[in-house]
């Protein structure tokens, strides 16, 4: 069962339909995936960073109500932030960058969150995907994402090798596998599916809507009859 995963563009659709699909019906809601506010959405996604949806939803929306605004978070203390993330781990270096951010929105920006990637990623603790996550899920705009979720998922389904979020490969071909809408909802059906079915560890194949079009299930159905 193999697949070429740079020109089979059939395959490429079933998986990305199979997957939106799957998030239609069975994928999780979390406050931060029920707004377009920037803000709100800039926050979430530098709180998900390197750690799980369900730790950030323990803190996320207290902090959110705290500090609704960048102003109000601009003017909070760094060690006050800190407490209010201390749960997440890294909850330090955290802190800092959306302290430093909020100022940089609240002094530059009037409080607004900038929809361009250039100045998204020039903010403290905003790399590519997390510029590319405000700029998709706030503003609608279509654009790649590549994170950790992406690459592990990626490889199993289409057999691939790349090296991580960094790998320039993976985002020439997360723009493929989007397609013109890049359509949020595939987004974050990879990271449910790598939350509940594609474990690292233990995959769960047969709770996988993937099973039947990946290189990683058939590989090793074939090599011992098993999932």
């Amino acid at each position: 069962m193999k697949h070429s995963f740079l020109s089979d563009a059939g395959n490429i659709t079933l998986v990305r339909n199979a997957l939106i699909e799957w998030f239609d019906k069975e994928g999780r809601s979390f406050p931060w995936r029920e707004t377009t506010d920037p803000y709100r959405v800039l926050i979430a996604e530098m709180l998900l960073r390197r750690t799980t949806a369900a730790a950030v939803l323990r803190v996320y929306p207290k902090f959110i109500k705290q500090f609704d605004s960048p102003t109000k978070l601009s003017k909070a203390r760094e060690s006050t932030i800190r407490r209010h993330l201390n749960t997440l781990g890294l909850q330090s270096i955290r802190a800092k960058h959306i302290h430093e951010t909020a100022k940089y929105l609240a002094k530059k920006r009037a409080g607004s969150v900038p929809d361009s990637m250039l100045e998204l990623e020039s903010l403290p603790g905003v790399g590519r995907y997390v510029g590319a996550a405000v700029l998709s899920f706030a503003f609608g705009q279509p654009e790649p994402m590549v994170d950790g979720n992406v690459v592990h998922l990626v490889n199993r389904v289409f057999g691939s090798s790349f090296k991580g979020a960094a790998d320039s490969r993976a985002w020439e071909f997360m723009e493929r596998f989007g397609g013109k809408k890049q359509d949020k909802r595939l987004y974050w059906g990879i990271i449910d599916l790598v939350a509940t079915a594609c474990l690292r560890r233990v995959p769960r194949c047969g709770q996988c809507p993937l099973s039947n079009l990946c290189e990683y299930h058939g590989r090793n159905v074939k090599e011992d009859g098993t999932t």
